[in-house]
């Protein structure tokens, strides 16, 4: 996989990078604008060298180097390697799975559900409302369910941008994890802050992107099974969980 990883970027000329530059937004602000403006915007892929930042409970745990890689509308894969560019950890996100691989220990962390998805926005799957909230406008998703009225999602956008400027995902009412994007080029952020609620965080920082080249399907193909120990994602968030 390591060698697929670096093989995106050095094939095919690279593209130029998108002028940074963005107007105010001065049209009104409905729940369907808000919906429009979730996530990248209209970008069809990103390919860059990232650096992750590892924190866990305020304390640096260090930096690893390593690749991203999106596809619209909602294929992620972050990959980070340790000494002589073995591969440490993977990331995926492909609709509403989300794995995390630890080849040195062999376990896949696994989460299939539509609370962590970028592509469960537009499905109909949700029920929204909007509220101003300190200097922001917040979209607010709700489970269509019968008799369930949770929360799974907040959006955050500043005023003058209308720009995506955090978002959190929610499980049974309590937030699970929180992205916080910043370093925008246009609409995009370049700088990813991951906090989930066991105190640990991810600090991705994006190096050198390319935007609208073309990534194969095949690259976000989902972890296979194999003969790795399978959990669910809920036991990592529990082994840093602050003691009561």
């Amino acid at each position: 996989m390591a060698a697929l990883c670096l093989s995106l970027f050095s094939c095919a000329k690279r593209e130029v990078v998108r002028p940074a530059e963005i107007e105010p937004y001065e049209g009104p602000v409905t729940i369907e604008r808000l919906k429009q403006a979730v996530g990248f915007g209209n970008v069809r892929s990103i390919k860059s060298l990232a650096s992750v930042s590892i924190f866990k409970k305020g304390e640096s745990e260090g930096t690893l180097n390593g690749v991203l890689g999106y596809k619209a509308p909602g294929k992620m894969r972050v990959n980070l390697f340790g000494p002589f560019g073995l591969t440490v950890t993977e990331i995926l996100i492909s609709g509403e799975l989300f794995q995390l691989f630890l080849p040195p220990k062999n376990i896949l962390y696994e989460w299939n559900s539509p609370e962590v998805t970028f592509t469960g926005l537009m499905n109909g799957r949700f029920r929204y409302e909007m509220l101003e909230e300190d200097d922001m406008h917040v979209l607010l998703a709700y489970k269509k369910d019968e008799g369930n009225s949770d929360i799974v999602a907040k959006y955050y956008f500043d005023r003058t941008y209308l720009l995506n400027r955090s978002m959190s995902f929610y499980k049974d009412g309590a937030e699970v994890v929180k992205a916080e994007f910043s370093d925008f080029n246009g609409r995009l952020p370049e700088r990813t802050r991951l906090n989930f609620r066991n105190g640990l965080s991810l600090d991705i920082a994006l190096e050198e992107p390319e935007f609208d080249s073309d990534i194969p399907d095949g690259y976000f193909k989902p972890i296979e099974h194999g003969e790795k120990q399978v959990r669910p994602f809920q036991e990592i968030l529990k082994r840093f969980a602050p003691r009561p």
